[in-house]
């Protein structure tokens, strides 16, 4: 009786870990600031000032304030001013564009450990595909993240809805928690 217990616990185990991400979207422009509360965390995102930039709104600071701390702050580019951030354990994910004008901007998702702020990787979540060269527009084709994690390691795993000639259809990135 012991055994299949043990051997339904041992396949099920890494499902157990899997974990939806909440999304928290921002948008900022000027000298606008968007606070965000996740847990016991508070997190502003502002636009800084740089001389001579072309697109002042892309250029953000991302400042975390754990709760009897000071803020830290996190500089980051991220086309017309907005994009989106979730917390996993000790994980912030910061998903932000990249370029320009029409059928140019594309997303990434950048890791950073949520007590220093150091980067971790980061990864192009979308891309611009010409499905049928006789149309004029191409297809914007975005991976699905999950992540999975487990006693020492988290996995974050890119997956394409279908694939798709030219991209990889699954990207997979582990990381190490820290000790």
């Amino acid at each position: 009786m012991r055994i299949p217990v043990l051997v339904a616990a041992v396949c099920l185990m890494p499902m157990l870990g899997l974990a939806d991400l909440s999304w928290h979207k921002f948008g900022v422009s000027g000298g606008d600031t968007n606070t965000i509360r996740i847990d016991r965390l508070s997190l502003s995102i502002t636009t800084r000032e740089v001389r001579e930039a072309a697109f002042r709104e892309d250029y953000l600071v991302l400042t975390v304030h754990h709760p009897g701390q000071n803020g830290r702050e996190y500089w980051f580019t991220s086309s017309y001013g907005f994009g989106e951030i979730a917390v996993q354990g000790d994980l912030l994910l910061l998903r932000y564009g990249v370029g320009r004008g029409t059928l140019v901007r594309v997303e990434h998702v950048r890791v950073l450990r949520l007590a220093s702020l150091d980067e971790l990787v980061d990864v192009q979540s979308t891309y611009y595909v010409l499905t049928d060269p006789k149309e004029s527009e191409p297809e914007l084709v975005r991976y699905r993240l999950r992540i999975q994690t487990e006693s020492a390691y988290t996995t974050l795993i890119f997956t394409l809805p279908a694939p798709r000639r030219g991209l990889p259809s699954e990207k997979i990135v582990t990381l190490k928690h820290d000790a």
